[in-house]
């Protein structure tokens, strides 16, 4: 019976071991488990806090007057709340006038809706962010968010969260885009061309860093910090772009481009003493879903380099002039409409007959440049006649600030290409590749009685009112031909206008000196014969004191008769014509004495500040010079005399004023004004309070 006790006690000992170590495996497994639990919350909380970099701001781009901005980083936001940041107190004295105040700024939920989803999300620590509304706000949004409960407590005491999202404006929209340039799609912060790309390390800035929290949905909340650097912000790149002619550039150049339905159409308008590109313009025929549109999305004044045509040939003629030492009424050649070159064909578009070295280029005459450089150079003379492309830089880049621009390309007798055809070919605008921008200089050069100027498109670089770096284009200390080639060529620009392929724009507001070029289009079977060209048309303007170049290029324009008389030309007297009527500064003296008394005659009469701002941009002297509401008198020895109004019982004398100044100056004295007609006031009458005026 003992030794069964025994056993039965035995037994129990083990089993009460057994339970009592499983116990404590439990015990300690659950130790562990909490102990683990602590560390990978540590771990996941430091992983959780981090570093970040905070972009910074990117720089303006201005347009010539440092004002006008053409490419701008405009704050948005997105507006987030930390919703367990805010103590009880806080939180409970401000959660109803937050709610009511988003709910009337933002209108798409209701006072309860807000104050609900705030407090439900303030219980969940886990999803204690709250993203207030998935549109982002304004700067000025912003501004008015910061004044409501929470949020103008800052970020650390209220919990009220602005994530700065990087949004960079055109405010001009597709003016001059492809000039301004664009940033890269990820990242939103280095440019992809234009000046956003060429200028990217001054507009980039400097970035900061942050020490950041990750809360749940990615969200990212900033912490305090020592370590914590602001952002510098970009400095500002100032062009030489004049919003004003950009508009009139861009416009002109998209009506031809658009009805002829080209390939694509380029155009620029340079000062021609600076060297400042006041306006420049690209556009690219692009089709999506069947669609065709005209797009701003390549550089062709810089980046599409090929044959000229007849506008070369304004150097060929400089060459043989100063070589052959040859005037413009000299005897030049027979033209028939074709000779033979080695058995090539080489022809001409008309029959001219007899004609002078001037008319050759008027005429535009193929067979009457060949026969020149024959006459001067000989055939084999190619290496004499590429001196004087070198001489006019026509063989090299201008230098132009944005990246991308090639080396123009003219063979010599060492090319691998060269033939016997070669120099006649070349004389003429073929066999050779140069950008528009390129061809434009030496044209430039001309108008600038010789002197090569540099063309160029930033002029500053700003950080803030401060100017950190002015650019000074490169100009040549002497004459890139001599004075009598140099008069001689703008004589024979002249004379294509006057008497030749361009008499089309003979008549404007304007005269305008160029030269018209059609070339053939290069394919891979030769130069095409199915009506298929690259027009263009360069020159100057005024002609007799010019300070503009322009050259209008457009390639492919589909329809008959599609030669740059007929398409580039038209555009360039627009251009033309509508600069001059903005720039008064260019007008004649004798314009301006018939300008001046054109603005008497008016009878004009308003405000004296808006009246003298007249007087001021049109260049008028004015004696004397008076205050308050004026009326513009006579012209006595060539100056504006203005006299105050009169007035009539307190009712001013508002004859000859516009219904604008008219209005505002009878109403400021307590009359009730009614008026009928259009113009300026021509009468007016008083019946008890209220003044009729009749406009005419």
């Amino acid at each position: 019976m003992s030794s069964i006790k025994s056993q039965i006690q035995s037994h129990s000992l083990r089993v009460f071991i057994g339970i009592s170590l499983f116990g404590v495996i439990i015990v300690w497994g659950i130790w562990r488990i909490q102990s683990n639990e602590e560390l990978v919350n540590k771990s996941v909380e430091r992983s959780l806090i981090f570093e970040e970099e905070i972009p910074a701001m990117r720089g303006n781009i201005y347009g010539s007057d440092g004002k006008s901005l053409l490419a701008t980083s405009v704050p948005h936001y997105y507006l987030g709340l930390d919703t367990d940041q805010a103590s009880d107190e806080l939180f409970d004295n401000s959660i109803d006038s937050l709610s009511l105040m988003l709910s009337r700024f933002f209108k798409d939920k209701s006072r309860q809706e807000y104050k609900s989803l705030i407090s439900q999300r303030r219980k969940d620590p886990k999803r204690r962010y709250l993203r207030v509304v998935n549109r982002r706000i304004s700067h000025q949004e912003k501004e008015e968010l910061q004044k409501l409960p929470l949020f103008r407590e800052g970020k650390f005491k209220g919990g009220g969260i602005f994530e700065p999202v990087p949004t960079r404006s055109l405010p001009f929209n597709s003016m001059a885009m492809r000039t301004i340039g664009s940033l890269d799609r990820e990242t939103k912060t280095k440019g992809l061309f234009g000046i956003e790309y060429s200028y990217n390390a001054y507009l980039a800035g400097k970035n900061g860093k942050a020490l950041v929290k990750r809360l749940a949905g990615g969200v990212k909340l900033p912490l305090e910090s020592n370590s914590n650097s602001e952002a510098k912000p970009g400095m500002d790149v100032v062009t030489t772009i004049d919003v004003n002619f950009q508009d009139i550039v861009e416009s002109a150049l998209r009506k031809k481009v658009e009805s002829t339905n080209a390939k694509y159409g380029s155009a620029i308008l340079m000062e021609i003493e600076t060297g400042e590109i006041k306006a420049i313009t690209n556009l690219s025929r692009r089709e999506r879903n069947g669609e065709v549109h005209f797009l701003e999305d390549m550089n062709h004044a810089v980046l599409s380099s090929t044959d000229p045509g007849s506008t070369f040939k304004l150097a060929s003629m400089m060459a043989v002039i100063e070589e052959g030492n040859l005037s413009l009424d000299d005897y030049a050649a027979n033209c028939n409409g074709k000779i033979m070159h080695h058995g090539l064909p080489f022809t001409c578009d008309h029959v001219h007959g007899d004609i002078t070295v001037g008319q050759v280029f008027e005429k535009s005459c193929n067979i009457g440049v060949y026969k020149l450089i024959e006459k001067v150079f000989g055939m084999k003379g190619i290496d004499n006649y590429v001196n004087y492309i070198s001489q006019y830089n026509l063989d090299k880049p201008v230098g132009f600030q944005l990246k991308g621009e090639k080396k123009p390309y003219f063979k010599n007798s060492q090319d691998k290409s060269y033939s016997r055809s070669t120099l006649p070919w070349m004389s003429i605008g073929y066999e050779s590749s140069i950008a528009p921008l390129q061809m434009m200089a030496f044209y430039n050069a001309v108008a600038n009685d010789g002197y090569w100027v540099e063309p160029y498109l930033v002029k500053e670089i700003r950080e803030g009112n401060q100017v950190i770096e002015r650019y000074e284009p490169r100009k040549s200390s002497s004459r890139i031909a001599s004075k009598d080639a140099i008069e001689a060529a703008k004589a024979m620009m002249k004379g294509v206008v006057e008497n030749g392929t361009g008499s089309g724009i003979k008549n404007g507001f304007c005269k305008v000196a160029g030269k018209t070029g059609t070339a053939q289009k290069l394919s891979s079977e030769g130069y095409s014969k199915q009506g298929r060209y690259y027009t263009s048309f360069m020159g100057f303007f005024p002609a007799d004191n010019p300070k503009y170049t322009c050259v209008v290029v457009i390639d492919a324009p589909q329809g008959f008769g599609m030669y740059a008389s007929k398409v580039c030309a038209p555009v360039f007297r627009e251009i033309a014509d509508k600069v001059f009527a903005y720039d008064v500064k260019i007008h004649p003296a004798q314009q301006k004495q018939q300008e001046r008394r054109l603005l008497a005659l008016q009878q004009k009469a308003g405000i004296s500040t808006d009246l003298q701002e007249i007087a001021e941009e049109l260049n008028l002297p004015v004696e004397p010079e008076a205050d308050g509401l004026l009326k513009a008198a006579i012209v006595k020895n060539d100056s504006l005399v203005w006299q105050k109004l009169d007035e009539d019982n307190g009712l001013p004398n508002v004859t000859g004023m516009t219904l604008r100044d008219a209005l505002p100056v009878l109403e400021n004295k307590g009359y009730t004004v009614k008026h009928r007609g259009l113009g300026k006031v021509k009468e007016y009458a008083l019946s008890g309070s209220t003044v009729s005026l009749v406009l005419n």
